[in-house]
């Protein structure tokens, strides 16, 4: 058995480098529909089997960012140019959104200070990345990465582009209706459980006053000033000390 150690490795290694080679053609073409989960299954008919590839989950904070390229033209593009001609005209965006990066906050609808400022003034260069964060509160979109791209565009057109149109998809909004419709709308708030009443006690909650009780008895003040009452329980009487 030792000696079938070796070459089970080693043909194992190149059957799975061979088909993650095959899907990377697939990748480097462009050809994601065509592109496929390839699986070892051994209860089924055939030992490889494959599936095709699965759309981003919005809910995943990881395959529910949508990323892109950005061509910006290092020696005219401003950040304006980006909010107004690409977020807002060509993708929709409304003006609840923020531009970020490995720094910072770039923009915000309360930070409009960096919009005449240049890429390069802003230490967006090549192979940065920009993150659009849509904050509209009824249907707000997924994360937007863009991966930044210089190149020297035409004079008379854009200083930024996108190479291809983007479609962005939208957050699923939780209904939280269900919840409520037992309730006609208004939530009970939750209520603390009610203590066991002790044995012979008046006292319902134990607040301050309860704080009297002690360990094996009570202490209760009589009419007299110098008399003073100890009680230990109901079997067991009452002790008057008087002085």
């Amino acid at each position: 058995m030792a000696g079938n150690i070796i070459p089970a490795i080693a043909t194992t290694n190149a059957m799975t480098a061979s088909l993650c080679v095959l899907q990377a053609f697939k990748v480097m073409r462009g050809d994601l529909n065509k592109a496929k989960m390839v699986f070892l299954e051994r209860s089924g008919a055939r030992v490889v089997n494959s599936e095709s590839l699965r759309p981003p989950n919005p809910d995943c904070p990881v395959c529910g960012v949508m990323s892109s390229r950005l061509v910006v033209d290092p020696s005219r593009a401003t950040l304006n140019d980006l909010v107004q001609d690409i977020l807002k005209s060509d993708l929709g965006y409304g003006d609840e959104f923020s531009i970020n990066n490995d720094v910072g906050t770039l923009y915000d609808p309360d930070l409009e200070d960096n919009l005449s400022k240049k890429f390069s003034e802003l230490g967006v260069g090549a192979d940065s990345f920009l993150t659009i964060i849509d904050d509209d509160e009824e249907n707000p979109r997924v994360n937007l990465s863009l991966s930044i791209s210089e190149k020297s565009l035409p004079e008379d057109s854009k200083p930024v582009a996108l190479p291809q149109q983007l479609e962005i998809p939208r957050k699923r909004i939780v209904d939280t209706t269900k919840a409520r419709e037992h309730t006609n709308g208004n939530v009970a708030p939750p209520t603390a459980p009610a203590k066991r009443k002790r044995a012979g006690s008046s006292l319902e909650e134990p607040g301050i006053e309860g704080q009297k009780v002690a360990k094996r008895g009570k202490v209760q003040e009589t009419d007299q000033e110098d008399d003073l009452v100890l009680v230990d329980g109901p079997s067991q009487g009452a002790i008057v000390i008087d002085d």
